[in-house]
């Protein structure tokens, strides 16, 4: 049904809407709240309906319910996509203010890539009818490996990711939302250009299901492209609709498992037992819904039942100081601690992307490093290196932020050393723990790292602590193997008899960051649950 006339004004209408999306209602780079997510999700929602039944009415109904087959299963797809999403931002610590615009470039990526397929496997079908066949067996094996999965990414071994990393020129200063700067006449590539990078090529990955499966009830390329652009065009409205709450989701990948199981099966069976659109569309639908139900459900019954954690993060082109961010670790409502929290950790851990990036790649390095596992629904897990990040702040803001958390215990610090700190933890149920060490000097002005950081920075993020089982063995490997000093000859006593060592480095941006090893012998892997978030 798609005539040259078809494809042009779709095309160009697809284009503007992403033009005003980007140009006009989200010219401004912000959080995206619950309440614009819905109110997005249902435009988009609604343009694809409105879409499908003009297809009906002006095609016939066949065209119609093939289009709407496609639209759910496309939809549905998108949604595990999501999870995957989460895990990419969370590895790269991407501000939330930044997500939109870069899920915006993502989808503009995935747009194209996916045009292309259709139309090679298009004309594949229309010249070999007989790779049906290997799409229904692919379709087949896909639904089985789903069920189960986890949905880890690993950008640090992504060829592609690690060859932009390494030969394209990378910016040494602060980009905000941007991919490209151009600094001293020439451009430059940000590390967000990194994480787009991480976002095609997972989708890309993810693709090859989805434009199989609609294959699967149509061989009209102009169904089978409109229909998986009207699902992505939505996406980004839906990650931050859903986000919060995705890990409740647990039966979703079983109830996509086997939707991409029966579409395999029908294109396997077609020559033999024809199933129309309407059963298809009906089957897809049901099962869908049967997993989100179940999933509600278990939610809803399960002992770790509850809320998911708030978090919208004010809105604004420009992010607070890090000082005011401080202060709000004082704030005697707790949904603002946590939130500045998590925007005080991720800005500590943007700052290892590089260095610590290229120590993990050392496998002996990478095996020292202990690790956290954070644990969802039904087992499903993701690992991160266990990281906490060290807040150097005045006496009297010291004060202020152990009174407003419960006064915790202070750490047994050397009594030479010129440093008073406690440890805070925000545990979140869609993110690992953030941890930050609250750090002052006992002496104002003084000689000691603390005061001398304070006299020349103020208030900010002083380090960022490491994990390790060995300290002696990877302090070796850091000096033997990528030439980096140690700050101390040898291990010194840390905080609560730990043994530490320190070595100052430069991040991505061309600030300098003290990175601290600190010895966990006792500790191989750190278990985090939905059991310790409540």
């Amino acid at each position: 049904m798609g005539t040259l006339t078809l494809w042009i004004a779709f095309n160009a209408a697809v284009a503007l809407l992403l033009l005003l999306d980007l140009g006009v209602f989200h010219r401004r780079a912000h959080a995206i709240s619950i309440r614009e997510a819905a109110l997005e999700s249902t435009v988009w929602v609604a343009l694809s309906v409105a879409f499908g039944l003009w297809i009906l009415l002006s095609h016939g109904r066949a065209a119609g319910l093939e289009f709407f087959a496609g639209y759910v299963i496309e939809k549905s797809l998108s949604v595990d996509n999501i999870f995957v999403f989460i895990l990419v931002f969370q590895y790269f610590r991407v501000d939330s203010r930044y997500q939109h615009r870069l899920l915006f470039w993502g989808v503009l990526g995935a747009l194209v890539m996916r045009g292309v397929m259709i139309v090679a496997g298009a004309i594949l079908i229309q010249r070999f009818e007989w790779i049906l066949y290997i799409l229904g067996v692919f379709l087949v094996y896909g639904g089985f490996k789903l069920f189960g999965v986890d949905h880890m990414v690993h950008p640090e071994k992504n060829a592609i990711v690690h060859w932009a990393g390494k030969i394209l020129p990378m910016s040494q200063t602060g980009s905000g939302p941007r991919l490209f700067v151009r600094e001293a006449g020439r451009w430059l590539v940000t590390p967000l250009f990194l994480v787009v990078i991480v976002l095609e090529t997972t989708d890309l990955a993810l693709a090859v299901d989805s434009v199989a499966a609609v294959f699967g009830v149509t061989r009209d390329p102009f169904i089978v492209y409109t229909s998986n652009v009207c699902a992505i065009l939505g996406l980004r409205a839906f990650y931050f609709l859903l986000a919060g709450i995705l890990p409740y989701f647990q039966y979703l990948d079983e109830g996509l498992a086997i939707v991409l199981m029966f579409i395999g099966g029908k294109l396997l069976v077609e020559p033999w037992i024809h199933i129309s659109t309407i059963v298809s569309l009906a089957t897809v639908g049901s099962v869908i819904a049967v997993a989100v139900v179940a999933s509600v459900i278990a939610a809803r019954w399960s002992p770790l039942a509850g809320k998911p954690t708030k978090s919208e993060p004010p809105s604004g082109a420009a992010p607070p100081p890090i000082s005011e961010i401080i202060r709000r670790l004082a704030d005697p409502n707790p949904e603002p601690r946590a939130q500045a929290a998590r925007d005080l950790f991720n800005d500590g851990a943007q700052r290892t992307l590089n260095w610590f990036n290229d120590w993990r790649k050392d496998e002996e390095f990478r095996a020292l490093v202990v690790q956290e596992q954070f644990v969802f629904p039904r087992g499903r897990k993701i690992f991160t290196p266990r990281l906490t990040v060290g807040i150097a702040v005045s006496p009297e803001t010291f004060e202020k932020i152990r009174a407003a958390n419960g006064s915790p215990v202070l750490a047994e610090a050397p009594s030479d050393q010129d440093v008073l700190e406690f440890e805070l933890e925000f545990s979140g149920r869609t993110m690992p723990t953030c941890r930050l060490d609250i750090l002052t000097t006992k002496a104002p002005g003084g000689e000691g790292a603390i005061a001398r950081f304070l006299n020349k920075f103020g208030e900010g993020i002083q380090q960022v602590e490491i994990d390790v089982t060995d300290v002696d063995r990877a302090t070796e490997i850091l000096h033997t193997r990528f030439q980096v000093e140690p700050i101390y000859p040898a291990t010194r006593p840390g905080a609560n008899r730990t043994c530490v060592n320190f070595f100052l480095v430069t991040s991505w941006n061309g600030s300098k960051v003290l990175a601290e090893l600190v010895e966990q012998p006792s500790t191989a892997s750190q278990i985090t649950s939905h059991e310790k978030n409540r």
